[in-house]
């Protein structure tokens, strides 16, 4: 009798749906972590499941695994039904959705019903849409929006991906866009990308892989004092590229067809006193407490910004004072995520605004010099660095010969010295001497004045 009375608790244990018994956040988090179709199979495990998944803040649609040629040629199709069905029947505002979709889903309005619902209705913050295309495509790549598609004030960021454009319609009145990315997306003519970005006055990010279908013609035209993340990853058949922004502070220019001749950057933040070759990248650090910028930046990186062939071999320009520890630690990160050998380095030292606290100024250098630690780790390298404005003051020096000790710099440490006076300049290169008593005899490293 115990023995059965033992087995029958057991299997009341078993029985028990502990899961279900979590609180409603906990079961929001577990579905969190599964793409929107599969957090929607969710609602048929049991009552307690049914409405977990409508009440999520991020949806994500993946691309179909495979197309139904049945389907391709009635018109219908399950997975436009599933995704009308989710937006539909979701409860609350939307956070951010990616949809991902075939070029034949989409199609008589839907697509354009989607983005209605998500902006008009859900209110969504992000929205990216993502177009693919297979063999069984015979749609074309032209997907005409409707005009204002994404000029509705709850959308802050919108990324599009393999559209074509006839028109800048579908970004007229589009203020309310602080962030912008286009990949792989095609414009009959440069007038329609100059006009679409003069729409979206309030852009903070703006992130470009864009061509021209037809043969070149005038230059792409930025001027926005709102921005300051500007990345051009590629631009072709476009005659040049005008730049102007007083908010900029981080710019990457990657692959373009236009000559050196036919590119202008008007930007004061940003500090380079060479001319430099593409890819390169430039970058003033600042110091402010939540930095959009660099959260940007490093996010590029890490999704894979700086794993193409071209940026492997960039070179950089960066802004730093080195007496701030937060940008010095962000140089740090930014330096640290670096996957190759950086061609040419360019640090133009910030002046030293602010009051100085020389306990955490000498701790700093000494964490970097005397405690052996390599800035910014120990396997990043760089061929070739350029110091402008070395003034040789005590932190620059500290901060040089950290360099020089760990072999960060391999093939030529750049000092200026012309634009400094006279006695400044003896000075510095004083410094310049103590720096080359570092090296050791087998140190291939040449460190020059010019």
């Amino acid at each position: 009798m115990e023995r059965s009375s033992s087995t029958s608790s057991s299997d009341q244990v078993k029985s028990v749906d502990w899961i279900s018994k979590l609180p409603n956040d906990v079961l929001l988090m577990i579905s969190s972590r599964l793409c929107t179709k599969e957090a929607v199979r969710t609602s048929v495990v049991s009552k307690r499941w049914e409405h977990v998944w409508k009440q999520l803040s991020h949806l994500v649609f993946d691309k179909p695994k495979s197309t139904n040629s049945t389907e391709l040629l009635d018109g219908s199709n399950l997975d436009d039904t599933l995704i009308t069905k989710v937006i539909n029947n979701h409860q609350g505002h939307i956070e951010s959705c990616v949809l991902n979709y075939f070029s034949f889903q989409g199609l008589n309005g839907i697509l354009n019903t989607w983005i209605q619902s998500l902006t008009s209705v859900k209110h969504t913050k992000v929205l990216t849409l993502i177009r693919h295309f297979d063999c069984c495509d015979r749609t074309g790549k032209v997907f005409e929006f409707p005009s204002n598609s994404f000029s509705h004030p709850s959308l802050m960021s919108l990324s599009l991906r393999s559209y074509t454009f006839r028109s800048p319609h579908p970004f007229r009145n589009c203020s309310n866009l602080r962030t912008l990315k286009l990949e792989l997306i095609h414009a009959t003519k440069v007038e329609v990308f100059n006009t679409l970005l003069s729409s979206c006055l309030s852009l903070e990010v703006l992130v470009l892989y864009i061509t021209c279908i037809h043969d070149i013609g005038g230059p792409l035209k930025i001027e926005n004092n709102k921005l300051k993340i500007l990345h051009v990853l590629f631009m072709h058949n476009i005659g040049g590229l005008q730049v102007s922004s007083t908010s900029l502070n981080n710019f990457v220019l990657q692959n373009t067809s236009f000559e050196k001749d036919c590119f202008f950057l008007s930007s004061p933040r940003l500090q380079f006193s060479r001319k430099f070759f593409t890819p390169h990248i430039i970058y003033n650090i600042s110091e402010e407490e939540k930095s959009i910028v660099h959260e940007e930046f490093v996010n590029n990186i890490s999704d894979g910004l700086c794993k193409s062939i071209e940026l492997r071999a960039a070179s950089m320009s960066v802004s730093i004072n080195l007496m701030s520890r937060t940008e010095v630690e962000r140089l740090r990160q930014l330096l640290g995520l670096w996957i190759r050998k950086m061609r040419v380095l360019e640090i133009t030292l910030k002046d030293n605004n602010s009051a100085p606290n020389e306990f955490l100024e000498k701790k700093l250098w000494e964490d970097n010099n005397n405690n052996n630690v390599a800035f910014p780790n120990a396997k990043f390298r760089v061929k070739t660095l350029w110091m402008p404005n070395f003034s040789g003051s005590e932190e620059e020096f500290a901060f040089a010969s950290c360099l020089i000790k760990h072999g960060t710099v391999v093939d030529e440490m750049m000092i200026k010295t012309s634009s400094f006076s006279a006695r400044k300049k003896l000075e510095i290169e004083v410094a310049v001497n103590k720096l080359r008593a570092l090296q050791t005899e087998e140190d291939q490293l040449m460190i020059k004045c010019f």
